[in-house]
């Protein structure tokens, strides 16, 4: 088995390329689980419901043109959708570094965080905003 330590993490949001600002990516793709159980079972039941995606990115803040603070804060205010795409790598796609695509809507934006003498770092929430929650292309 091969193991990774993520180090060059590619970051897109809107189609602007943030990687060089961001410190942790989580993406997640899960079901909502169903209890399925009837009466005069002995075990419980479950069974998978609707899918969920989200994509939680911490930044270092930064207020220059076409960097986080210029990418991030219209996307708060807006209800039309946007693509968020992550790989383990800045590489092209392939089947060793496939995509995590999702079309996503911004529903938390912390704009300015920090404490005195330390980075100014913020985190931003993306939820899925499609029919075909989270995709992993290769190509």
């Amino acid at each position: 088995m091969a193991l990774f330590t993520l180090t060059d993490a590619y970051i897109s949001i809107n189609g602007v390329t943030l990687s060089d600002h961001a410190k942790s990516v989580t993406c997640e793709d899960t079901r909502d689980q169903i209890d399925f159980t009837a009466f005069g079972a002995t075990s419980k039941v479950y069974g998978k419901g609707l899918g969920d995606a989200k994509i939680t990115v911490e930044f270092y803040q930064d207020f220059a043109a076409a960097k986080t603070h210029a990418t991030l804060q219209p996307l708060i205010g807006s209800t039309t959708p946007f693509t968020v795409e992550v790989r383990p790598t800045s590489a092209a796609r392939s089947s060793t570094n496939p995509a995590i695509l999702m079309t996503a809507l911004l529903f938390s934006y912390s704009g300015l965080a920090g404490s005195v003498g330390e980075a100014s770092t913020m985190s931003a929430e993306f939820q899925n905003a499609s029919q075909t929650g989270v995709t992993y292309p290769t190509s």
